[in-house]
């Protein structure tokens, strides 16, 4: 399950659910006293065909949440999905979510934050060349229109795979992401890219290192610290013997 504040006290909780013999994704609002606000055992959020896996979940400002998930109704590969509810748990957005990103191969691991104007900054794990996985990102806007390039902007198109994304906010209505980067052939190290409302990267091509110490860096975690940077831990394999 994925949750966010519902700006009340109160919360909004995603999670991917098999109660129609294949995986769906569900929602529910819970206020302070822990009480379902909305439909016993949650509402549908999307329950087209294929899987839809893994939500992330951010608020939308007004007391609802925006809802990514990856999903596979194409039945040839994972795309990225959104829906935005209100604080009703009324669907605000086209029914079982309008599309993300529909770029070949798969896309997945999917992570957000919001923009700070209804809206939210998506970011996943890409295998559109065919080859290797990227990071790339798209902002949706309140209702719902990708506000970039279409299918996402690329964060980061180094060599090798670049996986595991997270996302923060810079405060701006930017995102700080973060992900795990094998473009050195030996192992997985961190490297991270700040991008803006309008898309434009700020930290180099292709991301900064933040961490390429021996062996792989993984299990990224990370928060903001009040001041549009971010903090970031990780599992760290540089002294193992």
């Amino acid at each position: 399950p994925a949750v966010v504040s519902d700006g009340s006290g109160g919360a909004i909780i995603a999670w991917q659910d098999k109660r129609n013999c294949n995986y769906d994704i569900y929602g529910q609002r819970v206020n302070s006293a822990g009480a379902p606000q909305w439909t016993a055992n949650g509402i549908a959020i999307c329950t087209i065909s294929g899987y839809q896996l893994t939500p992330a979940t951010v608020s939308d400002g007004s007391g609802g949440a925006i809802i990514t998930w990856q999903d596979y109704r194409s039945g040839t590969n994972y795309d990225v999905y959104g829906q935005r509810v209100n604080s009703a748990g009324t669907a605000q957005w086209s029914a079982n979510g309008v599309p993300v990103c529909t770029a070949a191969n798969d896309q997945t691991t999917v992570t957000a934050v919001s923009d700070g104007s209804g809206g939210a900054i998506i970011a996943w794990q890409d295998k559109r060349t065919g080859i290797s996985h990227n990071i790339y990102a798209q902002r949706m806007s309140s209702t719902g229109a990708p506000q970039w390039t279409a299918d996402g902007a690329p964060i980061c198109t180094a060599p090798e795979d670049q996986i595991s994304p997270i996302i923060l906010s810079d405060g701006s209505g930017g995102a700080i992401i973060v992900w795990r980067d094998a473009r050195s052939s030996t192992n997985y190290d961190i490297y991270g890219q700040r991008v803006d409302l309008s898309a434009t990267v700020h930290w180099g091509s292709n991301g900064m290192a933040i961490c390429t110490a021996a062996d792989d860096q993984s299990s990224l975690s990370g928060a903001v610290d009040g001041s549009g940077s971010a903090i970031v831990t990780w599992e760290d394999s540089r002294n193992v013997i």
